[in-house]
């Protein structure tokens, strides 16, 4: 089962369980637009997906020169998107540290 079928599956059944939670009355009518929300970007995101694999597969097969595009270097960028989440956490890890407690991330900014 491909990711855009998958995506399709699980707008379906969003759909289904939304559908459920109304008619048993666990969820009144006044959630149920974001519910739908929901469920239709999951239902247009495997239709997405899908559109986006077709041209994929056909700028692959062509490229505007007539050549194979050179293959990413995935090593280097997964070295370098480890270290920028190394550094995002270890800056809200440190952040948290440093804040008192009993206060606030909006009032240790001056926000609060």
């Amino acid at each position: 089962m491909s990711p855009a079928q998958q995506m399709t599956l699980l707008g379906l059944v969003a759909l289904a369980y939304y559908a459920i939670l109304v008619a048993s009355g666990v969820v009144s009518t006044d959630v149920m637009p974001q519910f739908v929300v929901s469920a239709v970007i999951f239902l247009s995101s495997g239709r997405l997906l899908r559109g986006m694999a077709r041209s994929r597969v056909r700028a692959e097969r062509k490229d505007k020169n007539g050549k194979p595009r050179p293959e990413p270097n995935w090593a280097l960028r997964t070295q370098i998107l480890n270290w920028v989440m190394v550094i995002l956490i270890m800056c809200a890890l440190g952040l948290w540290i440093m804040k008192p407690v009993g206060v606030s991330l909006l009032e240790m900014f001056g926000f609060g």
